[in-house]
């Protein structure tokens, strides 16, 4: 995955190892159990032996409420991608005259199009170039 469809997943993820499953917020003081459960020590269950706070969740969970506000922010998406899919463009619809990707092509809007593939810039001058070179007679002849 590429861009922000990938920072999202990460983030989630993230988001989800820091909560606590029992009151489902972010976890306060945590205590990891012997089981490997990390819990809130308020949450932590009294039947079992005590167990020390977990202080690099701790940290981790307030370093993470730091970041939150900077990760929500909308990530730009980079040039020659769908911001819809988060994948680079590889079609032409023709009739709409625009770069799709290929997950667009699917879509009810380019359904009945015609579709073409893009072709890489770079390989196309490097085409253009050897046309060029081919098709030029040499200095001086006629």
């Amino acid at each position: 995955m590429h861009g922000a469809h990938s920072i999202l997943g990460l983030w989630d993820g993230l988001q989800n190892l820091l909560t606590c499953p029992v009151c489902g917020n972010y976890h306060k003081d945590p205590i990891t159990m012997f089981s490997g459960n990390t819990v809130c020590q308020s949450c932590y269950p009294q039947e079992c032996p005590p167990a020390g706070l977990n202080w690099r969740i701790r940290r981790i969970v307030t370093l993470f409420k730091e970041m939150k506000p900077l990760l929500e922010q909308p990530q730009p998406v980079p040039e020659g991608w769908c911001p819809k899919h988060d994948e680079p463009f590889t079609l032409l619809c023709q009739e709409d005259n625009q770069r799709i990707c290929y997950v667009c092509q699917y879509s009810s809007l380019h359904s009945k199009h015609t579709l073409t593939k893009l072709e890489d810039p770079k390989a196309r001058e490097a085409s253009c170039e050897e046309e060029n070179e081919i098709s030029l007679p040499p200095p001086g002849h006629h």
